[in-house]
């Protein structure tokens, strides 16, 4: 005996936002242009319907009907958002659709998308547009040991905590021009400071400096990008050892 055949939902919405992650601050920075979001492929014909659904509310957030004087299509379909109705969640939000056939077919419904919306960069935002690769409001780095640093070993930077701080955070610090990554936060290392240790052969192949700059910077999961840090100048002599 043979089984059943279940029925399989439409194709999940695609979300062509600037990151593949989710949805930043660069996709709504210009609130005259919408977020697109392509559906499909679908058998449509006219008068069809497709209807949009962002997150847990009710109403769809965009409705689509196919043209009376539009020929059958056999393909996507690109809807926009108005990017003013979108807000950040902690949560990653659900995206489906609904395609209901004229006249009075069988509604379909899509298989879902969960996507995350952060619309702030780590750290706030910057205060001083002047300054357009640095952000005044995040905090410039402290760097252990605090007096002149003569020794390369056992050399850290300190990140304190920033606004908007967010699990999956990547943190890069500079040492002159030598770029450290750390690994994404995790969730129980919000609101608290970040230790990045600093290699003894960076600190030596750098070497001395009587001003040698130390920044950072952050990326979050949705390609947010904080700007620069302004930098921390320290003394290392190395020499005295």
């Amino acid at each position: 005996m043979s089984k059943p055949i279940s029925a399989r939902n439409l194709d999940r919405p695609q979300v062509l936002s600037a990151h593949p992650a989710g949805v930043g601050a660069v996709d709504v920075e210009n609130p005259e242009k919408p977020l697109a979001v392509l559906v499909g492929p679908l058998n449509l014909k006219p008068r069809d319907r497709i209807d949009l659904y962002w997150g847990s509310v009710a109403e769809p957030t965009v409705s689509y009907e196919h043209p009376l004087d539009a020929p059958p299509d056999n393909g996507f379909v690109t809807l926009f958002v108005e990017t003013r109705s979108l807000e950040s969640a902690k949560d990653p939000q659900p995206v489906r659709y609904h395609f209901t056939p004229f006249p009075g077919g069988s509604m379909e419904e899509s298989d879902t998308t969960i996507i995350r919306v952060k619309l702030e960069p780590p750290g706030g935002i910057d205060i001083d547009p002047a300054t357009p690769h640095e952000n005044e409001a995040l905090r410039p780095p402290r760097v252990q040991p605090s007096a002149v640093i003569v020794d390369p070993q056992g050399v850290r930077v300190i990140i304190a905590p920033y606004r908007y701080m967010s699990e999956g955070d990547r943190i890069s610090v500079t040492w002159a021009d030598q770029t450290l990554q750390h690994p994404a936060l995790g969730a129980a290392e919000l609101e608290r400071e970040v230790v990045v240790p600093i290699p003894a052969q960076i600190v030596e192949s750098v070497g001395n400096s009587s001003n040698l700059p130390v920044r950072h910077e952050i990326h979050d999961v949705v390609g947010n990008w904080s700007k620069r840090s302004l930098a921390t100048e320290i003394v290392v002599n190395l020499d005295s050892r």
